[in-house]
């Protein structure tokens, strides 16, 4: 057998196998200490994919050699940083309000009586995706927010290491303070160590650059073939905003009316091109990332910036 039609058929199973890999990873591993979980386990999965991207690459490959800093910058900031630094900030908050507007420090004094291990890992599976359905919408069509998210959209391929390129306000706001509610609330903190990796596992490999054929997968899980369709530079047709807004499950999007992905001859279709649907570049620059929004960068840059369109 040629090493392309290996390549070839094992690109119809390795999705599936990823997913089952990674999930049953999480599962195996839920005795481990929370901070070693949440340190390793998503690095594990960046060096999987960007290894498997040299095996699948995608055939509209577009070069990201020019942000491969700002890439790397992104990836140790909101994998390792911003997390730490949102729960100090939100978690003060959450916790005073039902101390002294609920008469409780804590929503519920016991974890078990939200019901059985089990039954708490589906309840944050599902809250956590809902949530971050919704977020992601709104992300997408409030002006303020969208000028936080909309530079993760400027990204002109999708690859493993852009997956968190993502002003730290934005990724908190979609990705952490969901769990932190959650904590507060009352949940058994071993659910939610067990869930908090297990949700980036398809977040993650959204952005794989690879040809790989999901098939039905892809009306479960949010693939790269489903992803990309987010990241059209053109909004397809009948849509505002964008199209497919699930973070790791796709059928928030089915449910909800916003599920995208043609099919021709019974193969998923893809964007023709992948980037800002208002036309701007790339940014390779790190601090206009994460300052712009704010208008805190440097006066004499900012008015040099191209504005973005409406």
């Amino acid at each position: 057998m040629s090493a392309r039609k290996l390549v070839y058929l094992t690109s119809l199973i390795i999705l599936p196998a990823l997913y089952l890999l990674f999930y049953a990873a999480h599962v195996l591993s839920r005795g481990r200490p929370l901070e070693e979980s949440l340190k390793w386990d998503g690095l594990l999965l960046l060096a999987t994919i960007i290894l498997l991207e040299q095996v699948y690459g995608y055939r509209y490959a577009v070069s990201q050699r020019s942000v491969f800093i700002r890439d790397i910058i992104a990836n140790v900031v909101n994998k390792y940083v911003t997390g730490a630094v949102t729960a100090l900030l939100v978690l003060p908050v959450l916790l005073y309000v039902p101390e002294h507007f609920l008469g409780r420090k804590v929503f519920l004094a016991s974890p078990g009586e939200l019901g059985p291990f089990w039954l708490q890992v589906v309840i944050i599976l599902l809250v956590v995706s809902f949530f971050r359905y919704w977020m992601h919408r709104l992300q997408h069509s409030n002006g303020f927010l969208w000028s936080l998210h909309s530079y993760h959209h400027r990204v002109t391929d999708l690859r493993a290491l852009n997956t968190d390129v993502s002003n730290p306000v934005d990724f908190a706001l979609r990705n952490v303070v969901i769990f932190l509610v959650l904590g507060v609330i009352g949940f058994d903190p071993l659910a939610i160590l067990l869930t908090v990796p297990a949700t980036n596992v398809s977040a993650g490999i959204s952005h794989w650059g690879a040809d790989v054929n999901a098939g039905v997968l892809n009306y479960v899980f949010v693939t790269p073939e489903v992803h990309r369709w987010h990241h059209s530079a053109e909004v397809p047709e009948g849509h505002k905003y964008s199209v497919n807004y699930g973070v790791e499950f796709a059928f928030w999007d089915v449910l909800f009316g916003t599920y995208h992905l043609p099919q021709k001859d019974g193969q998923a279709m893809q964007p023709a091109r992948i980037g800002h649907p208002g036309g701007l570049p790339d940014e390779p620059n790190y601090l206009k990332l994460l300052l712009m929004p704010f208008g805190l960068y440097p006066p004499s840059w900012f008015k040099r910036e191209a504005q973005p369109a409406e």
